[in-house]
C-alpha cells in the first residue's frame, strides 16, 4: 500500500539547442553549361529562370534527373544527392516542417556521413523534436570528426547534466577543457572549469572539484590574465560573492586552506565588507588547522554582529568547537547568553529548546519554544515541539500541536519524516489513540478534525484500521459541524478520500456506501456529486446491491448524459452482477457511442469475451480476444487471456504457453500471469514446472483467489499430494463462497472435488 504521507517529486528537462549553419555549394555542383560547337559563343538572348516560391513546393517536387555529358563517379553522385537533400531539408524547415527536414538531414546524412555541418543540424532538429538519444548521437559522431569542437562537446556535456547523466557529463566537460583548439585565458575555458567543477561536487569528487575552482577563483581575482567576453565576465561576476563562499569552502574540504582564506576574505569583500561573514569562514579554517580556540573566538565575532545567514549550521558548528574542546557543558550557558542579546533569532532559539529538551530540561524548553512560536504558527517551532512532546510522552499537547501544524498551511508537508518515523512506532501509536479517545470524550473534545484526520492517518499508516476508521468517522463528522464551510466541504472531501480507500481496503462496501450516500447529499459538496454518485454506484453494486447501484448510476447518467465513465460503470454492474446478456448488450452499445475511447472500448472488450466465456460460449470469447491480437500482437493481458482459453480448454497448449511466456516477460510477478503459466503448464502434464509457477501465484496478495487455489490444488493432486490437495480445495471453495457475487459454477466443482 502506497504510504498515505509520500510526495511526488518534481522532474525537470534541459534542451540543447545548437544554431544552425548552412552548407555553401560549389557552384559547378549546381549550374550545367549550355550545350554547344566548341569555343563558340551564343549569341542568342538568355530566357530568364522561372522563380519558385516556397508555397509552390519546390523542395517536393518531382523533377528529372539531369544527365551530364560527363559521367559522374559514385562519390561525386552521393555529394551531389547530400547536397540536394540538405537543400530540401532547409526548405522544409523554412515552411516549419521540421519532421521532414528533420528526415531529409537523415538521407543527406546517409549520402555524406563525415559532413560535420549536417551532423550540426541534425543534433539541432533531434534537440528540438525531443529526440534526445539521437542527438547525443550525432553530436557524439560530430566530435569525433571534430575533436577540437570544445563548444559542441560542452554543449553535449551540459545536456548530458541535464538528463542526469553526470559521470558522461563530466567526461565531455574535461574532453572540452582538454582541447588543443580552446584558449586557456578565455572566458569559455573558465565557464567550463566553473561547470566541470559543480558536476565533481555532485559526484562528491572534491578533489577534482577544488582543481576546476582554482582556475576560476584566478579568473575571477586575476581577470586581467584572460581574455573574457563582456557576457561572460559579467555573469560570474554577478553572482560572485556566494561564488567565492563556495570556492572557498571547496579549498577548505581540501586542505588548500590558503587559498580558502583568500576566497573567505574575497567573499566578505563582494558583501559589502561584513566581518562576521568572514570570520565565521576563519573559524572553519581555524578548526580545520585544529585550532580550536581561535575557532571559537573568530566565531563569536559572527554571533556578535547576530548574524543569521548561517542559519543552524553557526550554532551546530559551535556545539562541534566546544566539543573539540571538552567544553560541551558551556554549549547551553552561551546559547542562553546569544538568545538573551537576539530575541527575534528563532533559528537560535529553536536550537536551544533543542539542546534543554536534549538536556532533560522539558519545562525550559517548552517555555522557550512557545516563546519563540507566539501567535505565528511557525511550522519549523511546532515541528520541534512535537518532538519534545513525543519525546517525553505529553500526548495531550502532542495532540494539540498535531492540530496546530495542520492548520498552518503546509505543515503536513513539512513534517512528513516525522510523521512517517511516528506511524511506524506501534507503542507510540497506541498510546496516542489511547489518549486521543479520552480527548474526544470531553466537552468540548479535546480532538478536533484536524487532530482527528491525523491520528487517523497514523492509526491507518501504523495498521489499526479499527482505530483508524473511529477517528476518520470523529473527523468527518466534526468537519460537518465546523462554523465554516471550507471546512465543512473541502476538508470533508479530503478526509472522505482517505476514509473511502481505507474502507475499500476491508472490504466494508455498506459502510462504504452510508459515508457516499451522506456526501452525495451534501450540498457543499454539489461540484463533486456526479463523481461522487460514481463512487456510490459502485459501492452499491460491490455490496450486493445490483438494484440500487443500477438506480444510483441511472440518475448519474441523465444528469451527465455524454460522460463514458458513466455508460462504462452502466455495463460494469451487469458484469459483476454476472447478469450476462444485460451485460453484453451494454457493452456491444458502449462500442457504438464511443468509438474514440480507445482505452475504455479496450477494457470493455476484455470484459466482453469473459462474459462470453462465463455464458458458455467459449467460441466468441476467443473470437473477441483472437480479433483485439490481431491489431496488438505484443499485447500482454490480450496474450495472457487468450492463452488461458486455450490452456483452459486444452488446446492450442503449446501456442498458449509462448503467449502467456509474452505476458510473463512484461510482468514476472504479475500473479494472473503466473497463474496462467501454470495452468498451461498443467494441460501439458508438467506437473513439477507447474507447481512453481501456481506456488508462486498463491504467495502474492491476492492470491488466495478462488480459483488460483483450485489450480493448485489439482497440481499437488496429480503429484500425489492429496492430503496438500483437500486442504487447498476448502480454502477455495470457502474463498468462492465469500466472492462477492459467489461463482456457483466453481463452487459445484470443489465441491465435487471433495466429495471423491
Amino acid at each position: 500500500m502506497m504510504s498515505r504521507f509520500s510526495i511526488m517529486p518534481v522532474l525537470c528537462r534541459l534542451f540543447l539547442f545548437l544554431p544552425a549553419l548552412l552548407i555553401f555549394l560549389s557552384p559547378e555542383l549546381l549550374v550545367a553549361e549550355m550545350p554547344g560547337k566548341k569555343g563558340e559563343k551564343s549569341t542568342q538572348k538568355q530566357a530568364s529562370p522561372k522563380v519558385f516560391t516556397l508555397e509552390e513546393g519546390i523542395a517536393d517536387d518531382v523533377v528529372l534527373p539531369f544527365v551530364p555529358a560527363k559521367p559522374r563517379s559514385p562519390m561525386e553522385q552521393q555529394k551531389i544527392d547530400s547536397a540536394a537533400w540538405y537543400m530540401t531539408g532547409r526548405m522544409r524547415e523554412a515552411r516549419n516542417d521540421f519532421v521532414g527536414a528533420y528526415e531529409a538531414y537523415k538521407k543527406a546524412m546517409e549520402d555524406n556521413p563525415n559532413s560535420l555541418e549536417i551532423y550540426r543540424v541534425l543534433i539541432r532538429l533531434a534537440s528540438g523534436l525531443d529526440k534526445t538519444e539521437e542527438a547525443i548521437e550525432y553530436a557524439q559522431k560530430a566530435v569525433e570528426l571534430d575533436p577540437g569542437d570544445y563548444e559542441l562537446m560542452r554543449k553535449l556535456g551540459l545536456h548530458m547534466a541535464g538528463q542526469g547523466r553526470f559521470e558522461e557529463a563530466v567526461n565531455f566537460l574535461e574532453k572540452a577543457s582538454q582541447s588543443p583548439s580552446i584558449d586557456k585565458k578565455s572566458g569559455v575555458y573558465v565557464i567550463i572549469k566553473h561547470d566541470q567543477a559543480n558536476l565533481y561536487e555532485r559526484l562528491g569528487k572534491k578533489e577534482e572539484a577544488a582543481k576546476c575552482w582554482e582556475v576560476v577563483f584566478q579568473a575571477l581575482t586575476k581577470p586581467d590574465d584572460f581574455t573574457f567576453e563582456f557576457n561572460t565576465r559579467e555573469q560570474l561576476e554577478a553572482k560572485q560573492g556566494k561564488l567565492f563562499e563556495r570556492i572557498g569552502q571547496s579549498f577548505l574540504e581540501t586542505d588548500r586552506l590558503k587559498l580558502a582564506v583568500e576566497a573567505f576574505n574575497k567573499a566578505a569583500e563582494s558583501q559589502k565588507g561584513r566581518p562576521g561573514i568572514l570570520k565565521y569562514h576563519l573559524a572553519q579554517v581555524y578548526f580545520r588547522s585544529k585550532q580550536y580556540q581561535q575557532a571559537l573566538d573568530s566565531l563569536q565575532s559572527y554571533f556578535d554582529e547576530q548574524l543569521q545567514s548561517k542559519g543552524r549550521k553557526a550554532y551546530e558548528f559551535l556545539a562541534e568547537i566546544l566539543a573539540a574542546l571538552n567544553e560541551s557543558d558551556e554549549l547551553i550557558p552561551r546559547l542562553e547568553k546569544l538568545a538573551a542579546k537576539d530575541k527575534y533569532n528563532r533559528t537560535l532559539h529553536y536550537y536551544l529548546a533543542e539542546q534543554y529538551g536534549e538536556a532533560g530540561r522539558f519545562a525550559d524548553a517548552e517555555k522557550t519554544y512557545l516563546e519563540s512560536i507566539g501567535e505565528s504558527s511557525d511550522v519549523d517551532g511546532l515541528a520541534g515541539l512535537l518532538s519534545l512532546y513525543e519525546k517525553n510522552k505529553k500526548y495531550d499537547k502532542l495532540i494539540t500541536t498535531l492540530s496546530q501544524i495542520v492548520q498552518s498551511g503546509d505543515g503536513i508537508r513539512r513534517i512528513q519524516s516525522d510523521l512517517q518515523k511516528m506511524s511506524k512506532d506501534k507503542e507510540l501509536v497506541s498510546a496516542l489513540v489511547a489518549e486521543a479517545e479520552k480527548q474526544k470524550e470531553k466537552d468540548p473534545p479535546g480532538v478536533d478534525v484536524f487532530s482527528g484526520f491525523l491520528i487517523a492517518k497514523l492509526a491507518a499508516e501504523a495498521g489499526d484500521n479499527k482505530a483508524a476508521g473511529e477517528f476518520y468517522q470523529f473527523a468527518i463528522d466534526a468537519a460537518g459541524k465546523h462554523s465554516k464551510p471550507q471546512i465543512r466541504g473541502n476538508w470533508t472531501l479530503l478526509i472522505l478520500q482517505e476514509y473511502s480507500q481505507l474502507l475499500r481496503e476491508e472490504d466494508k462496501y455498506g459502510e462504504l456506501s452510508e459515508l457516499l450516500q451522506k456526501a452525495v447529499e451534501n450540498p457543499l459538496l454539489a461540484p463533486q456529486r456526479i463523481n461522487l454518485m460514481s463512487f456510490l454506484a459502485d459501492a452499491r453494486e460491490r455490496n450486493g446491491e445490483t438494484a440500487a447501484a443500477l438506480k444510483v448510476n441511472e440518475e448519474a447518467r441523465q444528469a451527465a448524459p455524454r460522460y463514458p465513465m458513466l455508460d462504462y460503470q452502466h455495463a460494469w454492474i451487469y458484469y459483476h452482477a454476472r447478469d450476462w446478456d444485460n451485460a453484453i448488450e451494454q457493452m456491444q452499445s458502449f462500442i457504438k457511442k464511443y468509438p474514440q475511447q480507445k482505452e475504455r472500448i479496450y477494457q470493455i472488450k476484455m470484459m466482453l469475451s469473459n462474459t462470453y466465456v462465463q455464458k458458455g460460449d467459449i467460441l466468441k470469447g476467443e473470437k473477441v480476444l483472437e480479433e483485439m491480437l490481431a491489431e496488438d500482437p505484443s499485447n500482454p493481458s490480450i496474450n495472457n487471456d487468450l492463452g488461458y482459453l486455450y490452456a483452459d480448454q486444452g488446446k492450442n497448449l503449446e501456442k498458449a504457453e509462448k503467449m502467456i511466456r509474452i505476458a510473463l516477460k512484461s510482468e514476472p510477478d504479475n500473479m494472473a500471469y503466473l497463474d496462467s503459466m501454470g495452468w498451461v503448464l498443467f494441460k501439458l502434464k508438467k506437473y513439477e514446472e507447474a507447481l512453481t509457477y501456481l506456488e508462486k501465484a498463491s504467495k502474492l496478495p491476492g492470491g488466495g483467489d478462488s480459483t488460483i487455489l483450485d489450480h493448485l490444488a489439482d497440481c499437488y493432486h496429480e503429484l500425489n499430494k492429496n492430503e496438500q490437495a483437500r486442504e487447498l480445495w476448502k480454502k477455495a471453495l470457502d474463498a468462492a463462497r465469500k466472492a462477492s457475487p459467489p461463482d456457483s459454477k466453481l463452487i459445484d466443482q470443489l465441491q465435487q472435488k471433495l466429495s471423491q
